[in-house]
């Protein structure tokens, strides 16, 4: 059986270049750093960072983001396309820029992330999907992941397609019982999936789409110390570092992805982020 999480091979590449709401009343640091308390203001500056950190990322040659910063690698889904909903509101002139670069290279649909906003009419079931190259300019390369016709096979041990699910469920006895199938396998630091066991390190992004999908699925509770564990998490750059271990310690780069959810995902925590359904 092949795994579902194909995308481990992109995040193992990013590693070898480094070579309920309640909860969010604190700011939580390392394991061994004293918490800090959270405002409006706070968080408001936090994300405020984050976005900035997109923004210096621009490729003005290619109008793309790369996948982190000196990377050589730009993708279009998810990385560029969840880098210009996030800056819509805030840096229009910025999303329209890699709004219409996607647009150039002829790569507007995935297939998935789409999912988060609304904008796929048969989300489920999940399928494979292949990581592709688009074009090359002279060292850079833009890539992009297109969605296979071929259905995912056991998906439901990991807990981002979990969590997904919860998110693309229309009904909401299936989505409660995703979201509680991906809530058994919070450890009160982070989602022990078949990922999490074979990497055996955590990874960053479930704590967002989990407060996403705490914030769409009825009656979901954000477990305790999520959002405190995201927070911790933030670069002093203002992204969002891939993973982390048991202690807390970060892993790997600030990157556009990542850090796109966890501003997704904050977005909700203030309230700012409308309901899917």
């Amino acid at each position: 059986m092949n795994p579902p999480f194909n995308s481990l091979t992109r995040r193992e590449a990013l590693m070898m270049g480094a070579m309920g709401f309640a909860a969010a009343n604190q700011l939580g640091m390392a394991d061994d750093e004293p918490a800090k308390l959270v405002t409006a203001a706070s968080l408001r500056l936090v994300l405020q960072k984050a976005r900035g950190f997109l923004v210096d990322l621009m490729d003005d040659e290619l109008g793309l983001l790369p996948e982190y910063r000196g990377a050589k690698v730009y993708w279009i889904f998810h990385d560029n396309y969840l880098a210009a909903k996030v800056l819509s509101k805030s840096h229009p002139m910025t999303a329209q820029q890699i709004r219409a670069a996607t647009k150039r290279e002829g790569v507007e649909y995935s297939g998935k992330i789409e999912l988060l906003f609304g904008e796929l009419k048969q989300p489920l079931p999940f399928r494979q999907f292949q990581l592709k190259d688009v074009r090359r300019v002279d060292d850079k390369v833009i890539r992009t992941e297109v969605v296979l016709s071929d259905p995912v096979v056991g998906w439901q041990s990991y807990a981002d397609f979990l969590l997904i699910a919860s998110l693309a469920e229309n009904d909401p006895k299936s989505a409660w019982q995703a979201w509680e199938l991906a809530s058994k396998m919070w450890d009160g630091k982070g989602f022990v999936d078949e990922a999490t066991k074979q990497l055996k390190r955590y990874s960053t992004y479930k704590l967002a789409l989990a407060l996403l999908a705490a914030h769409w699925v009825p009656k979901a509770e954000v477990p305790e110390g999520l959002v405190e564990r995201l927070l911790s998490l933030q670069d002093p750059s203002g992204g969002w570092i891939t993973d982390y271990d048991a202690s807390g310690k970060k892993i790997g780069l600030a990157n556009v992805e990542t850090t796109s959810l966890s501003i997704l995902a904050l977005d909700a925590v203030k309230g700012n982020l409308e309901p899917l359904r």
